[in-house]
């Protein structure tokens, strides 16, 4: 079985070429069990949508998005 550290924060940005759209997956800091899962205007940050997800289900959401285009970003970049 695979332990989920709590203390570890969850902070991955994922870009596609081509899209309007930034996700934003992040530790919510009221509940370590918990992430937010945004998506939002790169152009204006607005948020677009909105999940609330269990911690141990980040790696699907990550895989999830991979598969739509999606990949990973060091930094948030502004169009």
């Amino acid at each position: 079985m695979n332990k989920t550290n709590l203390a570890e924060k969850i902070d991955v940005k994922m870009r596609k070429k081509g899209s309007p759209h930034l996700v934003v997956i992040a530790s919510d800091p009221a509940d370590l069990h918990f992430c937010n899962v945004e998506l939002r205007k790169l152009k204006t940050g607005a948020v677009v949508g909105r999940h609330y997800i269990l911690r141990s289900d980040v790696q699907s959401f990550v895989s999830m998005y991979r598969r739509d285009g999606f990949h990973p970003v060091a930094e948030e970049v502004q169009v």
